[in-house]
């Protein structure tokens, strides 16, 4: 009975932890955030980015072509062509150095009828912190039609691509 808990618990365990390691689906803030962002280059053509904060180029492409099918179909076009993609990985460090300068404290003792003050000097405290940063970043150039996807093999299928890549955040 005790192992078949623990299995219970151990597999909630990792699907829990799978789940939280998983980036979101989400708009970027800015230039340097996590998530999409696109670019119009003509009406039918589109620079889709997707950036991750981690080394997962293949995730960063994943989703990349989820908000490419995505905004395919907001654009009221069945298929797209990807003409040309790029994937890059970053690392990044910063070092901050920080310091606070010595100050006096005054301390009192008080009795009955006076008081009395010490200034105390304590020294200065200095420090270093290093923030490393991993991040991953696709951008794929698409352009969009109402072609039927079977004649090319460059083609994907919009809705099919987009159903496909929703269903694997619910699991």
């Amino acid at each position: 009975m005790s192992n078949k808990l623990t299995a219970i618990l151990l597999a909630a365990g990792l699907a829990v932890s799978a789940c939280a390691s998983a980036p979101d689906y989400t708009e970027a803030r800015n230039d340097r955030s996590s998530g999409y962002s696109e670019t119009q280059l003509e009406a039918d053509r589109y620079l889709v980015r997707y950036r991750v904060r981690h080394d997962e180029l293949e995730e960063a492409r994943t989703l990349a072509l989820r908000r490419a099918a995505e905004l395919t179909l907001l654009n009221g076009y069945q298929t797209f062509e990807i003409v040309s993609q790029i994937g890059t990985r970053d690392r990044d460090s910063d070092t901050f150095h920080s310091a606070y300068p010595a100050a006096p404290v005054v301390a009192q003792r008080c009795g009955l009828l006076s008081c009395q003050s010490t200034v105390i000097h304590q020294p200065g405290i200095t420090g270093t912190t290093r923030f490393e940063r991993e991040e991953s970043l696709v951008e794929l150039d698409i352009v969009m039609s109402d072609k039927d996807a079977r004649v090319s093999p460059s083609l994907y299928d919009a809705s099919e691509m987009y159903a496909s890549l929703s269903d694997d955040d619910s699991q």
